[in-house]
């Protein structure tokens, strides 16, 4: 009887140290969308976080989250001011969490060390085969039609402006109210 019952605590304990069986397997894979210019080594990632700039980068949406004064704004594009930067070598931080900006303190002081750091091999240089299609995503950081342009600038400082605070205010809303809908 004290087999029987040491066998069936054994075949009890094999159970509970390995249930995968068991389990659902929940794996997110983004790797299609993740822009040429991102890190290698990443299957998923939400958001990038530029320690040098002080940027984020929303993946999933291709939008970009900068501040403006005290306001964080979302656009396609980052203003002409981060022209001069080559997001190829900019060091990037993968945030996998709703509205890092939220907790920018936190990230300015944690990444501080990334600043300069030209190390990172972006996905645009890697040979591994998982990539392929990644190397084609070419998200232009810049808007390169009115790049340079100054007059076109000038002449709709005023539309450009009122557009994108407009961007800015309906996807915020939107993430606010996904992120309140939605745990992930």
């Amino acid at each position: 009887m004290k087999k029987l019952i040491l066998a069936l605590s054994l075949i009890f304990a094999i159970g509970l140290v390995n249930p995968v069986s068991a389990q659902n397997i929940n794996i997110n894979v983004n790797l299609d969308k993740q822009p040429a210019w991102g890190p290698v080594g990443y299957d998923y990632a939400e958001y990038y976080y530029f320690p040098d700039i002080n940027v984020y980068f929303d993946i999933n949406n291709s939008l970009f989250y900068y501040q403006s004064g005290s306001n964080w704004i979302s656009n396609r594009y980052l203003p002409d001011k981060y022209s001069k930067y080559d997001l190829y070598s900019l060091y990037k931080v993968v945030v996998n969490n709703n509205q890092p900006w939220q907790q920018n303190k936190t990230h300015k002081k944690s990444y501080s060390m990334y600043k300069g750091n030209k190390t990172q091999e972006a996905i645009r240089y890697s040979n591994n085969s998982k990539y392929n299609t990644s190397k084609n995503n070419s998200n232009s950081w810049v808007d390169n039609d009115n790049f340079g342009n100054k007059n076109n600038k000038k002449n709709n400082a005023k539309e450009n402006s009122s557009s994108k605070n407009k961007v800015s205010t309906d996807n915020n809303r939107a993430k606010q109210s996904k992120g309140n809908n939605t745990r992930r």
